[in-house]
Parts: C-alpha cells; structure tokens; sequence
C-alpha cells in the first residue's frame, strides 16, 4: 500500500479507491479519475483552476445530498481551514474566502450546502424531512469535515498539519456544533456572530420581535417603527452617548454604559412631530429588553445599531418594509448559485424571515402557519423537539479542550441580528461550568462592527493568523489588532485601526491620542 493510501485509511478506516497520479508539485493531478474516493461519497466534478490561486476545484456528494466544495491548491501549505456557510446554508458560500489571500497562502478549503440547495433564508426544504434537518443541525458538516481531510491526506500524501474552522453567522453556529459535538475535528475554531440557539433566540425571540414590529402578518410594508421613527431613536442615543467612551465617532465602545430612555421621546399632549407614539416607545423597548415568550426568555440588542446608515443594523434586521421587486441584501452570499435561481419568499425584514421559516418548516411542519393569534403556549414543547437537532447551547468544552483545541468567540457590538448579549451569555455559562475555560476560550465584542463585518469600527481582525498563533505558541490572546480594511478586498486601507479586547475588557480611548491609532487605546476591566 502507497504512503498515499495508508494516510487514507488511516483518517477514514477505509482503504484509497482508485489511483493516484502525482504531478511534480507532490499533488494529484486535478481529474475526476484521480481525486481520492472516500466510501458514501461520488466526484461530481474535479476542475484546475488559476484564480485567485492555482487550485483544483473539486465539487462532490456525500450521501443522500450533501454538498461540498473543496478547494486544492497547488502551492499547498500543509494546512485546512474549513469555511461556515450562511442562513439556511443551500450553496457554497465558503466565509473564510471572504478573507484575505487564503488560497493565495496555500490553505486547502472546503464548505458544504448542509444537504439543499436554495436561497438562504428559506427552508421548504425542511418540510417533514428529518435526514435534511438533522444534516442542516450538525451532521453534514461533521461529515464533509471528515471526508475532506481524507482526501487532502490522500490528494497531497502528507498528514495536515493544523485543521481550522472559521465560521461567521450561521458558520458561527457551526462553529460551536463542532467544539460540541466534534470536539476532535479542528483543533482551531472560530465561531462569529454565531447563530447558535435556532429555537429560543431565531424562532422565539425573533417572531416576538416579529409580532411587535407587524402585528398583521399580512401587512409587512409599513414597520410601527418607521423610517423617520428608527432615525429618531438612532439620533438621540447617539447624542447622549457617542462621546461617553471619549469619542464622538458614532460607535459606542461599550454599549452598555448607555443609559439613554426611549420613553423621553414620547409625544406629550398635542405633540406628533419629531417624537414616538406609545406603541413605537414600547416595541422600541422591547427590543433592547429581555423579553419573555414560551416560558423562556432571550436578550434584546444592544443601543447604538438603529442609524440607518448601518448597513446590517435595524433596517435590514428589524424594522424594514416589504417592497416588491427589491432584493433583501442580509447575508454576504444570498445570491444564486452556479446561474440557478433562487427564488426568496416576500419578508420585510430578516429576522421577520428566518422566525417564519423555522416556525413552519420545523417547529409546526405547516406552510401555511403564521404568527396571527398566536400566544407561545406550545413553544416549549416544540423547542424541546428540534433544540437538539439545531441548537449548540451546550457550555461543555470539556472533550475539545482536552484535545487541545482553542475556541474565538466574536460579535459586533452594532450587530442587529444575532444579540452579542446572547454571545457574552453563553460564554459566561461556559466559565461557570469551568472557569479555567478561559485558558482555551476567549470571547471578543468589536466596537462599531455590524453582522460579520462591516459598519464604522474598524473590522479586520485577522482571526485566522490569531487561531495560529494561539496553538502555535500557547498563549491566549488578550487582545488583537483590529486594523480598517477594504470591504470587499480585505486590504488594509492605510487608515490605520485600533484594537479589540477579550472579554470582560473594554476597549479604552486615552482621551488625547489619534484615534486611528492602535497605541491610543488599552483594554481595560470595567470596575
């Protein structure tokens, strides 16, 4: 048997299928015939590729329908990083290629569609189909994670020398299924914005939120917080609290030293200009509250995401407005794949999308559910039932942390989905089961940084390059270098940058130096 082949059977307990050509870069030549054939797995295509990286594309099933996409490089660096996906999945938007030179950089990478193909925020395809829900929940990615090492084993004839995972959004959720579930996969996992409780904070909380901002679900035009109403709001927290961190920037380093009280905008007698109605005063609380629904509760957003210059803040996520015939931009990939057409379902806003889906196609299998009427009475019941298929709440680390692995949690302070409130949650229940998780674990919240990416805060943490170095030398980082870079290159734009912190630190203006530079700021403990 080949070095080759017993790599393989090696990582899969099966022996290699078929025969492996080597060109002279030590890598097989890129064919359907010569990529390695993994048991319950078929090539569906296998193309060389020059750009943005001399690579071989290979595209294949596992299963029933799991799809993936594996990228070889030619100039391989002896390492894999696999890429989350987003929303309801159904394409092959890998997030770590939303990064800087990663195939460039020799890193062998793969994601997959998790079982389905279809626009991200819809999921008819999870109608009473168990297999597919369970491989959406966690299965397909442990899966393709498994058979992709095998082949990259096979494919190059040499052991991986570090697995990582990078996962944003949905991936984030990913993310933290595989430091559960698949503690022995990716020594290296770093879970962003992560949607991980699918039921209590995306199905409950959001058709809350949902039922307060349209309380007809079939009229979805007009939010109780209109445009004028989110634009007041936004303005007045900012006036009482951009400078309360030092800067009058428009972000708000801890948005929790905010004590602005949306009840003094309220209109007073014979007042309707420039203030609130009753009802916009109490959804707007709401939605910064912890709120209750099912006998369970879910936090609200933090102040600071409701200017609607913020491109992943409240007008795509919570407020909104169904207009026919515009495309809801909420999710980096949301687009069609290999020129089919992904038809989306007419939503006002995100979260007013995925809480709908989630209720008809897994808690209530009904398509043509809605919330009118409804009081969260069963709630309980069917979260208990889907939970453990969707949900990554588990703040067990134990077996990951044994294996050696290092967890980043992130969220954006100015995130208008997923609540960093929910992020700092679970990784406080994490260090109550066991504090000396923070050797292995570390939270950061990014001032000014909306879903993922993007917004006024600098976003171009490099949190690959930190995974490395955390496992390489064992020492937990405190904080990173938080530079401004392109939006859609990812270069550094010469604005210089600033840090971010490991929670519970914030980061903290010195008052006097120039707040391009990350020598003006420290991380500092509230007291």
């Amino acid at each position: 048997m080949t070095r080759a082949k017993q790599l393989l059977a090696k990582t899969t307990g099966f022996a290699l299928v078929g025969t492996l050509l080597t060109s002279g870069s030590g890598a097989a030549e890129c064919s359907v015939d010569t990529i390695p054939i993994v048991p319950d797995m078929r090539i569906v295509s296998a193309e060389a590729s020059s750009s943005p990286a001399a690579h071989c594309r290979v595209v294949g099933e596992i299963g029933t329908e799991i799809g993936f996409e594996l990228l070889l490089p030619d100039a391989w660096n002896g390492k894999f990083v696999m890429g989350g996906g987003g929303g309801f999945s159904g394409d092959f938007n890998n997030a770590v290629l939303g990064l800087a030179n990663i195939l460039e950089d020799g890193w062998a990478t793969v994601t997959t569609d998790t079982g389905h193909k279809g626009n991200n925020i819809v999921a008819t395809w999870a109608l009473n189909n168990l297999e597919r829900q369970v491989n959406f929940g966690f299965l397909a990615v442990h899966r393709t994670a498994v058979v992709s090492k095998a082949i990259i084993t096979a494919y190059y004839g040499a052991e991986i020398q570090r697995n990582l995972f990078f996962g944003c959004s949905r991936g984030g959720g990913q993310a933290m299924m595989l430091a559960q579930r698949s503690p022995d996969l990716f020594e290296g996992i770093y879970a962003g914005a992560p949607a991980y409780s699918w039921t209590k904070e995306m199905a409950g909380r959001w058709t809350y939120d949902a039922m307060n901002m349209y309380p007809d679900p079939n009229q979805i035009s007009l939010p109780v917080i209109d445009a004028d109403a989110q634009a007041l709001i936004g303005k007045a927290i900012m006036a009482r609290c951009n400078a309360i961190d030092g800067l009058e920037d428009g972000i708000l380093n801890d948005p929790r030293q905010c004590d602005f009280e949306v009840s003094s905008l309220q209109c007073g007698a014979g007042e309707t200009n420039q203030c609130l109605s009753e009802e916009q005063v109490r959804v707007a609380e709401d939605l910064y509250r912890e709120v209750e629904f099912g006998g369970t509760s879910w936090p609200g957003m933090p102040m600071g995401v409701e200017l609607p210059g913020n491109p992943l803040g409240w007008s795509t996520w919570n407020t909104g407005g169904y207009v026919e015939g515009a495309a809801l931009d909420f999710h980096p990939g949301d687009g069609d794949e290999e020129g089919v057409a992904y038809e989306a379902p007419p939503i006002p806003n995100a979260t007013w999308g995925f809480s709908s889906q989630l209720m008809k196609n897994f808690f209530y299998s009904d398509p043509d559910w809605t919330y009118a009427g409804y009081d969260f009475s069963d709630f309980a019941h069917h979260a208990a039932r889907v939970g453990p298929t969707l949900d990554a709440d588990n703040p067990d680390l134990s077996a990951f942390r044994a294996n050696g692995g290092k967890l980043i949690l992130d969220n954006g302070w100015m995130d208008g989905s997923l609540s960093p409130y929910g992020t700092i949650d679970y990784y406080e229940k994490v260090l109550e089961m066991d504090p000396s998780a923070r050797d292995d674990v570390r939270l950061f919240v990014r001032p000014g940084v909306t879903h993922c990416r993007f917004g006024p805060g600098p976003d171009g943490t490099d949190y690959v390059a930190a995974l490395v170095a955390w496992l390489d030398t064992g020492v937990a980082p405190n904080q990173l270098a938080a530079p401004y870079v392109h939006p859609v290159t990812r270069e550094p734009t010469g604005q210089g940058g600033r840090i971010i912190c490991a929670h519970p630190a914030v980061v903290t203006y010195d008052d006097a130096g120039d707040p391009n530079d990350a020598g003006s700021f420290s991380c500092q403990v509230p007291q």
